[in-house]
């Protein structure tokens, strides 16, 4: 898949966004990236075990990706690569292959290597929200 295509088709145009480390704490700038992806008509899906049962913008947590009750477009993963051992088995569970968006801080070559050799499409130290600001002309201001 093109660099070109993901801006166009994923990034461009609301999507289903699994949002990975997601967190109650509302300073982080993984919710400053859920607010905006928010406003701009994104379906979000705030996953983290440690917030089973809370909300945060009004969306209940998810433990896993597995949980999720819809198919996911883009996974967006601002969790630390010292913690993802788990997310390459949580994918290959999946009957799916959503993009997998290692944003900056969730860089990890050797996960993307393979997730790649399977056949995912992956980003990495790019930030979502970034990108849809800088190639999205039609985006709403908060």
């Amino acid at each position: 898949m093109e660099w070109e295509r993901i801006i166009r088709d994923y990034v461009c145009s609301p999507r289903k966004v699994g949002i990975l480390g997601a967190t109650v704490e509302t300073g982080r700038p993984v919710s400053g990236v859920m607010s905006y992806l928010m406003s701009q008509g994104f379906k979000l899906y705030p996953i983290n075990p440690k917030y089973i049962g809370l909300k945060i913008f009004g969306l209940d947590f998810y433990a896993t990706i597995r949980d999720v009750p819809d198919i996911l477009d883009i996974i967006s993963v601002f969790i630390s690569p010292q913690n993802q051992a788990f997310l390459l088995d949580d994918l290959k569970g999946l009957e799916y292959k959503p993009i997998v968006w290692l944003q900056p801080g969730a860089e990890n070559p050797g996960l993307e290597s393979r997730l790649k050799t399977l056949g995912y499409f992956v980003v990495s130290g790019q930030c979502i929200m970034a990108i849809h600001k800088v190639h999205c002309g039609n985006a709403k201001m908060l």
